[in-house]
């Protein structure tokens, strides 16, 4: 063969072959980088974050539904990786935070947390930051869960994932001091930690953070949450936190001996205690008492039956400055609360926020009971039968359902 041939079979080979490499899809794909263990390590770290972002211009109806004004966008192009940033990139100081861990160990709690977001952002006429403290087993089901919902409601909201492990090494002294008092039956340290997690939520958060409200997550919603958030405005200028009274005896059964020793106490009694006569210029009573529950035409003398931790409005900015609060919170103090009201607790953070609000109650402001209406029947059956109804009375249009006890909470 002539050396002309040969340049000639090699140039139309040559052609060939870029014929095919233009116009195959093979070395058109693009590699896309696989997450890799210390980008998912960093994921689940304290205030690496995601947001769902709805770009949609909408409005907001009476009811709580949305009116889209534009085409809707594919998710991909609403998900976006932010920092918490006070008055930031996430442009919300609605801060809520619930906790979700070990579902496979809860059959229910996969529907609860479903519920739980489906009832905030069908009111919600605002938008939120979700802060979501959970473990490796259970983040991936409550982050599909945030992108459904967010999609259902057109709704625009930021959420963050935290480790559980990460916030319970940073109250390690908390749970030290305090699991062997407020726990029926200690566990492990984790386990110990997350019925104690909102007493160290300050420590937790971005400093930059001022304002949270911590929800169970078997928790329905009646109303928009701003209007929870709106209660932080009525707080005295000493007041940490914001729960609601506990609309069962449980407390009653706990301070069974103080009670005994002391029958005249209010502490474990019904929060209804009776009518008194319109309001003038009489003083308020000392003892279970506080201006943000007085109706302008009726009084209500109201006792205290103890605090339910279902709903907990945090005062960060408060809370961190207080010097009260840290000499509260250590062993020695704790113990000898307990001590003083033979109290031997079971329900966690609710167990300390009942003694301290006993004790010091101007650190603690008292939400009505419409926004913590808890459903629990449980001591109705269990000895409390004849008296079990003048601590569950709740007065007032409902705006928080709380199905504690594993109850239904309507729809």
């Amino acid at each position: 063969m002539s050396m002309n041939k040969v340049l000639l079979v090699f140039i139309v080979a040559s052609g060939f072959l870029l014929f095919i490499y233009a116009n195959s899809s093979i070395f058109s794909r693009r590699i896309l980088p696989k997450e890799t263990g210390s980008s998912r390590t960093a994921h689940m770290s304290g205030i690496v974050a995601s947001a769902l972002v709805h770009q949609n211009h909408h409005t907001f109806t009476q009811n709580g539904t949305v009116s889209n004004e534009a085409g809707s966008e594919t998710s991909a192009n609403r998900l976006k990786r932010v920092k918490y940033i006070s008055k930031g990139l996430n442009e919300t100081e609605y801060n809520v935070f619930i906790i979700y861990t070990k579902e496979s160990q809860n059959r229910i709690l996969h529907s609860q947390l479903e519920l739980f977001l489906r009832s905030l952002l069908k009111y919600s006429t605002i938008e939120l930051h979700l802060h979501i403290i959970t473990d490796e087993q259970s983040e991936q089901s409550a982050e599909e869960l945030i992108k459904q919902q967010i999609e259902r409601f057109h709704r625009t909201a930021f959420y963050t994932l935290y480790d559980v492990r990460d916030c319970a090494e940073k109250i390690s002294d908390i749970v030290h001091s305090m699991s062997t008092l407020f726990n029926y039956r200690s566990g492990s340290y984790y386990s110990d930690a997350l019925f104690l997690l909102s007493l160290g939520m300050h420590r937790i958060v971005d400093r930059n953070m001022q304002l949270a409200i911590l929800i169970d997550c078997d928790v329905v919603f009646r109303s928009s949450i701003k209007e929870l958030f709106d209660q932080f405005e009525s707080f005295a200028p000493d007041q940490l936190f914001g729960l609601a009274p506990e609309l069962t005896p449980v407390y009653r059964h706990v301070l069974s001996r103080y009670r005994m020793n002391n029958p005249h106490t209010l502490f474990g009694s019904p929060y209804y205690l009776k009518k008194l006569p319109p309001l003038d210029d009489a003083p308020l009573a000392k003892e279970g008492h506080s201006k943000n529950s007085i109706h302008s035409s009726v009084r209500q003398r109201l006792g205290y039956p103890g605090l339910n931790s279902g709903v907990v409005m945090l005062h960060l900015d408060r809370i961190r400055r207080s010097r009260l609060y840290e000499e509260i919170i250590k062993e020695n103090t704790i113990k000898n609360m307990a001590e003083k009201y033979s109290f031997q607790g079971h329900l966690g953070d609710q167990d300390f926020y009942t003694l301290m609000g006993f004790e010091f109650p101007g650190l603690i402001y008292r939400l009505d009971c419409v926004w913590n209406r808890q459903l629990c029947t449980w001591w109705r059956e269990h000895g409390y039968s004849d008296i079990f109804d003048s601590y569950f009375h709740c007065e007032g249009t409902v705006k928080i359902y709380h199905g504690n006890c594993n109850t239904r909470a309507p729809e």
